[in-house]
């Protein structure tokens, strides 16, 4: 699990800098601060991550308490977004919003099913 937050946080991180510094590639109308925040959730990903390598428990949960929050704040933007019908998907950040999610809630899954898999091993 240990390995999977630091490639789920170094994706993250990649993103939020492919959208920071690589704005025109992805299609953006301007650089914007805003699509850092991917880099920001992987950052402290990243933190859990490495507290991890002394007390498992604890860093692997702070890394999927920081990878839910990020699921949430991506699913807070779109779900809303797709129902009004006001999400493009040919604009820059509601891609770098839909990879954020899509990390985080496959980080989160498979991080709960671990857990889950951990207290029944230990029972």
């Amino acid at each position: 699990m240990k390995n999977l937050a630091f490639v789920c946080s170094a994706m993250l991180i990649l993103t939020g800098l492919v959208g920071y510094f690589a704005w025109e590639a992805i299609g953006a109308t301007q650089q914007s601060f805003t699509s850092l925040i991917p880099a920001f959730v992987g950052g402290l990903m990243l933190v859990g991550a490495v507290i991890a390598l002394k007390k498992n428990m604890l860093g692997m949960h702070i890394a999927v308490t920081f990878s839910l929050l990020g699921a949430l704040a991506g699913l807070g933007r779109l779900v809303p977004g797709l129902i009004k019908g006001s999400i493009s998907f040919a604009d820059a950040a509601p891609k770098l919003i839909l990879v954020m999610t899509v990390i985080c809630l496959f980080f989160t899954i498979i991080a709960v099913r671990s857990f889950i898999a951990a207290r029944r091993a230990r029972s």
